[in-house]
């Protein structure tokens, strides 16, 4: 972003939205209690966060002069490293099961083509017998990556400079299109399969086009302080916790509470609530690609050996398990074959090592920071 630190608040709720998701997953997925029944929703927080993102780092450089390929290059360098590897690990999973349990997986054929499109970023588009419809087998988190990598090169190639009316237009006609979705499946739990298609287009597209709808709008919005702030965090909170699993409250929150949350965090800018808010923010990323794939393989080994992961609550020791295998996946791998590939694709001159090293210091520092700011709020 061209003013990161203006929206510094941004950066912590995308964090903590992303570990909304994880916790929603061991719910789901590993055992542990339903803290989080709506967490699924964090996505279309996510899509506004980054519609906004989006136009603030790139819009004015498109207008300027750069290329829809630079423009391409640059999102696929960032996304495509975690998304791979959640891809990778995911498919590692798959196969063993294949072998483990024949009889509760796809042929062998069906998972390594699935695993090949799934490692492209692609979608499988045929039912398995043992994953129906979903599109990305190998890591369900991956359909959302894809639909946003799409919205992206769309926005870019027509959308960047679009006057405000335009942009108010397309977003209504999402939310239209969202809402039918919403009540033709009885949920906004969308876009992951085959079926439900149109809804994460619907999820996409009203998500993306909010958050570039309140980007074109932000300098309306009053300067806010730190209660603003807090409010922004613990209305998000309370939006992903509250037991009402029905289409007649999640869609007034995709609908409108959510974008009241971003327009909060906008109008409070630079404002820190968590100490170390902004390494989790950075986080966020590596928790959300890599965090389905490891609560699988650890579920499938200990099933494997006769046991279980966890029971209800215990299950949620795998949210630092998994925050500090995100920190590895960020400093060993995202941050360092990132600013590799910049250097060989864009023309930059980062190096891996040198970027690793960077990014751990950042990392201390950021938490320092953060309990700097904490210390002094309480003050």
């Amino acid at each position: 972003m061209a003013r990161h630190d203006q929206y510094r608040l941004l950066d912590e709720l995308r964090g903590v939205a992303a570990v909304g998701v994880l916790v929603f997953h061991i719910g789901t997925r590993g055992g542990g209690p339903a803290l989080l029944p709506n967490g699924y929703l964090a996505v279309d927080f996510f899509f506004m966060l980054s519609g906004f993102v989006i136009a603030e780092a790139y819009e004015q450089r498109l207008l300027a002069g750069m290329t829809f390929g630079d423009f391409a290059a640059r999102r696929l360098i960032r996304m495509a490293p975690v998304a791979m590897l959640g891809a990778l690990l995911g498919g590692a999973y798959l196969l063993a099961r294949h072998f483990a349990a024949p009889a509760r997986s796809d042929s062998l054929a069906e998972v390594l083509i699935a695993n090949l499109l799934n490692l492209l970023i692609l979608p499988k588009v045929w039912h398995g017998a043992a994953t129906g419809w979903e599109l990305f087998p190998a890591n369900g988190p991956l359909w959302s990556l894809f639909f946003e990598i799409g919205v992206n090169l769309v926005w870019a190639a027509w959308l960047a400079g679009r006057s405000t009316r335009v942009l108010a237009w397309l977003v209504a006609a999402s939310a239209a299109l969202l809402v039918v979705c919403g009540l033709a499946y009885g949920t906004l739990h969308l876009g992951w399969e085959v079926p439900s298609l149109p809804g994460g287009v619907a999820r996409v597209s009203f998500g993306f086009g909010m958050g570039l709808l309140l980007h074109r709008l932000r300098e309306r919005f009053p300067d806010m302080g730190q209660r603003t702030a807090c409010l922004a965090l613990v209305a998000l909170v309370y939006f992903l916790a509250l037991p009402l699993p029905a289409i007649g409250w999640t869609l007034p929150v995709v609908l409108l509470c959510l974008p009241a949350v971003m327009v909060l965090a906008v109008a409070a800018g630079r404002e820190a609530v968590l100490p170390g808010g902004a390494l989790l923010g950075r986080l966020s990323y590596p928790v959300y690609g890599i965090h389905l794939p490891l609560i699988a393989i650890m579920a499938g080994a200990f099933k494997y050996g006769g046991g279980g992961i966890a029971t209800h609550w215990s299950a949620l020791a795998l949210v630092p398990v998994l925050l500090v295998a995100a920190f590895g996946v960020l400093v060993g791998l995202d941050e360092p074959v990132r600013a590799w590939l910049a250097r060989h694709l864009l023309g930059g001159k980062a190096r891996p090592f040198d970027s690793a090293f960077r990014s751990l210091r950042r990392a201390l520092r950021e938490l320092r920071r953060g309990a700097l700011d904490h210390k002094l709020v309480r003050n």
